[in-house]
């Protein structure tokens, strides 16, 4: 029988996502929390790493906000730890670096949405995707949620080949933020009544199709969170989406 510990260290570990897994950590046997890296702040549960130099663990997991992560993986790059990154707002350029520089021995995996209802709206869309001329997505998140389209949205509408043959709409206002990425209009909504809900439409000329994901509580999560850290001993190499290590349980 294996008694090893594995130890867990979290980046932008006093977020609302960073506090939801270190509580999870804790609760889950064979696991423990190593400490918590978050600039300008101090758990009162855990060490704290002042310095990203200064973390230790066998998996690091990254949920630091958008306009800090690029400049945390710059540097964690040259750590030989186990990543499970979170965070949105990586950079095309960070992601291709990651995936080049990998150690044989490490594992990496960059997840846009822990969600297993996310993972299936997009492997649903991909194949609603082979059939429709016309998409769009709107995603709807919480108010201190400040970057827009959300990673989610993106990472969706870059895996998507939809000519999008009807002019879409490109306008803006306070309610709402358009977008187009990868010939994909994105409306993102920021309010108090969401945690995370995105909507994707598909449409020809006589019929369309939506594909709705509402997350009511963070506790989701914890279900995609769960199935990596028990796969994790398998997952050398480079990963991108929670669907991508999840589709053989999807029997699609």
């Amino acid at each position: 029988m294996n008694d090893q510990i594995i130890e867990i260290a979290i980046s932008g570990g006093m977020g609302k996502m960073g506090q939801l897994v270190s509580e999870f950590i804790e609760s889950k046997e064979g696991y423990k929390v190593s400490g918590i890296y978050d600039p300008g702040k101090q758990s009162n549960d855990f060490d704290n790493f002042e310095s990203i130099d200064e973390i230790t663990a066998d998996i690091l997991f990254e949920f630091s906000p958008a306009d800090q992560i690029n400049k945390n993986l710059s540097q964690l790059m040259d750590k030989d730890i186990n990543l499970i990154i979170g965070s949105s707002g990586l950079d095309p350029e960070t992601i291709n670096e990651l995936e080049s520089t990998i150690s044989e021995n490490q594992f990496i995996c960059v997840i846009p949405n822990f969600s297993v209802g996310a993972s299936l709206q997009k492997i649903i869309s991909n194949i609603a995707d082979q059939n429709f001329k016309n998409v769009t997505i709107e995603e709807r998140h919480h108010i201190n949620k400040k970057d827009a389209p959300s990673g989610t949205a993106i990472d969706l509408a870059t895996s998507l080949n939809t000519v999008n043959e009807e002019s879409q709409e490109d306008s803006s206002s306070d309610n709402y933020e358009s977008n187009t990425v990868n010939n994909v209009h994105i409306k993102s909504i920021r309010g108090e009544e969401y945690v995370a809900e995105q909507t994707v439409t598909f449409k020809n000329s006589n019929e369309s199709l939506t594909i709705d994901h509402v997350v009511n509580d963070r506790s989701a999560y914890l279900q995609g969170i769960n199935y990596i850290l028990d796969e994790h001993s398998s997952l050398k190499g480079f990963h991108h989406g929670l669907e991508n290590i999840m589709i053989d349980r999807f029997k699609i």
